[in-house]
């Protein structure tokens, strides 16, 4: 029985194997693939994984990181902390989050292949239909929710909807949500959310959700109640197998730079290959190349994703040349317009029982509940961090935080397939301490209040030339106004909740809390204890290049303006971030690239065709 008898092996291959020493004037057939994926993540797995359906392609997949397969990398509960001993991630430090404080926060990525989908809370969420049509809205036709849903059930399997006309049935990527409850709140926030009159509503991902509803996440987990990326259902051991002369995957692999073919005449630039070298510095020193037949594909994440485009010559000219690059395209909009949602947790002191503290301090508490994961898939180690969560459009929020519809409001003022009516705010209780300080020995019980659909962004910038060093990132968090009235009414919502959760008898203690409701000083507080949740997107954004407020980077089909043979595919790409989880959202856009990437394929097999 797992782990005691692992999954087979993933078979990899080498640096030396996956590419050429040096960069020849041309490379060997042996190093030459149809695609040549940059980042084995989330978008890459399912990249890689619906290519070669094709038996006829070759696919070489070069991920930063390792293998996270160990049977602990497999346990939500120990896989969901980043800041485990061993966590597969890259972490660096932000620029100063507000030009008037020192405060800088810690950027947290997964770096495996998986991607952060091995590292993070697991939650299988779309995000309201409204989003999507928002960027259809925003001038990139085939990316409206109508367009993309056939592709969120194409991926999946749901076993908690089955009966759902929207949520797939037949996909290798499995969810589940936990109808059963381990933590005594629970209940006491259930009651505090429909007293404060928001509904539940039985499938986040349902193209009708309200603009009000709380809901159980469903969580990626297979049917041994295991953590379940991308990674692991399109590409197990058994496809990998399957396909390996083929499909080549390269671990521990840093992309320096992707190789640009010089535009001459009227020819436009060209990607043609791809630059690496060993991830771990004690091992570097070679460089090697590999070529790529058709298309060179970013899907290394809204971080990476921009360096490696402006390391390659690709991105804002001034900077560029500030950093002695030689430039290529100037593309404004590479790293310009990152998006993260901002949250601001209310931290309270609870029964130790009734929270995840109980484990760092009993390790018989440990012993037990691991035990009864191991043997029966139940238990703590299977659970998600937060049982419930809550969605609400913040202009339906009342002076006391109770829902308010408009007098006269009518159904479609409701109706979140419409962008101006998708919920802005996220209440998220969870049953640990979710400030970037530790608490020790204290049972912690926090209400995460997040702004999901910021108007601010920030900003990903070459730190130097150097591949190795880690990007300047600047999360840009209110630099826009508008972003913080929305949040004050989270916060709002947050005590109200808390003190409702009192007055059913339930004991809380506040910990770091807000002294008064009134607006300056809830500002203040947002301001002192914000916090990323780590939902980095739109740096490679999708959209027209001479758009004069946010120039896009890639067009409708992903591909990076006035290069051939390169595209992205990750959240990067988002026009704007969608008000969820971002790991189906990728999956989605993955399933589409490929499809694009195949119709491009066939595109140019009938000219070819036609020619002759």
């Amino acid at each position: 029985m797992w782990p005691f008898f692992p999954d087979q092996r993933i078979p990899t291959v080498t640096l030396e194997e996956a590419g050429v020493l040096g960069y020849p004037a041309a490379a060997l057939d042996a190093h030459t693939y149809d695609y040549i994926i940059v980042g084995g993540g989330t978008a890459g797995s399912v990249l890689a994984a619906r290519l070669t359906e094709d038996p006829s392609v070759s696919v070489l997949v070069l991920e930063r990181g390792g293998l996270a397969n160990s049977w602990m990398d497999r346990v939500p509960l120990i896989s969901s902390n980043p800041y485990r001993a061993g966590a597969p991630v890259g972490r660096w430090w932000t620029r100063p989050v507000l030009p008037t404080e020192d405060r800088a926060m810690e950027v947290v990525c997964g770096e495996a292949l998986g991607g952060t989908s091995a590292i993070n809370c697991m939650f299988y969420t779309r995000g309201p239909a409204g989003d999507y049509n928002r960027w259809k809205e925003l001038g990139n036709p085939g990316w409206g929710y109508e367009d993309l849903e056939p592709y969120f059930a194409k991926s999946e399997t749901t076993h908690s909807h089955p009966a759902s006309q929207f949520r797939g049935r037949t996909g290798p990527w499995h969810n589940r949500a936990f109808t059963n409850t381990i933590w005594k709140h629970t209940a006491h926030v259930i009651r505090a959310i429909e007293n404060a009159g928001v509904p539940y509503a039985e499938d986040l991902s349902a193209p009708f959700m309200p603009a009000a509803a709380y809901v159980r996440h469903d969580v990626s987990q297979d049917s041994s109640m295991r953590r379940h990326t991308p990674f692991h259902a399109f590409l197990p051991p058994k496809v990998v197998q399957a396909r390996r002369q083929r499909l080549k995957i390269c671990p521990h692999a840093l992309v320096t730079r992707i190789e640009i073919a010089a535009p001459g005449g009227e020819t436009a630039a060209q990607a043609v290959g791809v630059h690496f070298e060993a991830a771990d510095f004690r091992q570097a020193g070679k460089s090697f190349y590999a070529h790529a037949r058709r298309e060179v594909v970013l899907c290394a994440g809204a971080l990476a994703s921009p360096q490696i485009l402006m390391l390659s010559g690709i991105g804002p000219k001034a900077h560029l040349e500030e950093k002695g690059i030689q430039v290529h395209r100037d593309l404004p909009g590479v790293g310009s317009y990152l998006k993260d949602h901002v949250a601001v947790p209310l931290t309270f002191e609870a029964q130790m029982k009734d929270s995840l503290h109980e484990l760092e301090i009993s390790p018989m508490k440990v012993v037990k509940e691991l035990a009864t994961y191991l043997c029966t898939g139940r238990g703590i180690f299977s659970y998600p961090f937060q049982a419930v969560t809550l969605y609400v459009a913040s202009r339906l929020l009342d002076d006391k935080s109770h829902i308010s519809v408009p007098a006269g409001s009518s159904a479609d003022a409701l109706n979140t397939r419409v962008p101006a009516n998708c919920p802005d705010l996220e209440i998220m209780p969870v049953a640990s301490n979710c400030t970037d300080h530790d608490i020790p020995r204290t049972g912690v019980f926090t209400l995460m209040a997040a702004h999901i659909r910021p108007k601010s962004h920030g900003s990903v910038r070459l730190a130097t030339r150097n591949p190795r060093t880690r990007p300047d990132v600047e999360l840009g968090f209110f630099s826009d106004p508008a972003d913080m009235p929305p949040l004050v009414k989270g916060l709002r919502l947050a005590v109200r909740l808390a003190e409702d959760m009192r007055g059913q008898g339930y004991p809380l203690k506040g910990l770091i809390v807000p002294e008064t409701l009134d607006y300056d000083a809830l500002d203040a507080f947002a301001r002192k204890n914000m916090r990323t949740c780590y939902h980095y997107t739109s740096t490679c954004r999708m959209g027209a290049e001479d758009d004069a407020e946010h120039p896009g980077v890639v067009d409708a089909e992903l591909r990076v303006h006035g290069v051939g043979g390169l595209r992205v595919c990750d959240a990067s790409v988002f026009p704007e971030i969608v008000g969820a989880h971002t790991m189906a959202p990728v999956v989605a856009v993955a399933e589409k690239c490929a499809d694009l990437l195949k119709e491009s394929a066939r595109r140019k097999r009938c000219m070819i065709y036609d020619r002759q």
